[in-house]
């Protein structure tokens, strides 16, 4: 199955070039959908196919796994995983904690010149939000940007945790993407609340609507999957994080 090339930098640059090029190659192949949930990777022809050996791939692979992008079978064959609902149950209400703990620490400690780049970051997702579907690779690079410069100044390894929720919950945003194409244009008067609760120093502010924000990408995930499908965690971690039903009416 070709896989085609990938830019940008992935956690595993620094490991080795080899290792970082072949698991950024087969991730990017995961998430877009080249490799479809249930598929095996065959680590000979991937190997040939990138014109490296198979040790790369071999440590690429543990990379994806860790990830839980794929999982191990039989004979070390590995499998593309399917998102599964308890896992964006647990994934999303790990993240409304963390985060929700990160913008209690980041907002007093938000300086001008962040509050500046945050309106520069908004005014720049609202511009690319108008010009429909052509924007919205652009619109997500600046998304994230704007996602984690709210964060910056929680510290290193709280950060360190979001990083993670981010690359777990990769599937489920594209997923709900594709459910729901108009929501990263929808979502800009929410971005605009986030961004004059950090102009005013109101850390509950920004954790209620970001919070809200998250939890309504995984209900409809979940939704999706499994309309009857429970949500433990993510009831818990609204609850804990704002005080607030998983969705406000």
């Amino acid at each position: 199955m070709p896989i085609s090339r990938a830019s940008g930098r992935s956690r595993a640059d620094g490991v080795g070039g080899d290792i970082g090029q072949v698991y950024t190659r087969l991730r990017q192949a995961i998430l877009v959908g080249t490799y479809q949930p249930g598929d095996i990777i065959n680590q000979v022809h991937v190997a040939r196919e990138m014109g490296v050996s198979r040790t790369p791939v071999r440590e690429a692979l543990r990379l994806l796994q860790a990830e839980g992008l794929i999982d191990a079978q039989f004979q070390r064959r590995m499998r593309v995983t399917a998102v599964k609902a308890d896992e964006v149950d647990e994934v999303y209400s790990i993240w409304i904690l963390v985060q929700a703990l990160a913008v209690r620490l980041a907002v007093p400690r938000c300086s001008q010149a962040d509050r500046l780049e945050l309106g520069k970051l908004y005014e720049r997702m609202h511009a690319l939000s108008v010009q429909g579907r052509a924007g919205r690779t652009a619109w997500e690079r600046a998304h994230q940007q704007f996602h984690r410069l709210l964060v910056a100044g929680a510290g290193p390894v709280i950060n360190a945790s979001i990083e993670t929720c981010w690359a777990r919950s990769e599937r489920t945003r594209r997923a709900h993407l594709r459910a729901d194409p108009d929501y990263w244009r929808a979502s800009d008067r929410e971005h605009l609340e986030v961004l004059e609760a950090y102009q005013s120093g109101q850390p509950e502010r920004a954790v209620a609507v970001l919070s809200e924000q998250l939890a309504r990408v995984a209900v409809a995930v979940i939704a999706k999957l499994d309309a009857n499908h429970p949500m433990p965690a993510i009831t818990q971690a609204m609850r804990q994080a704002t005080g607030e039903p998983v969705l406000r009416s």
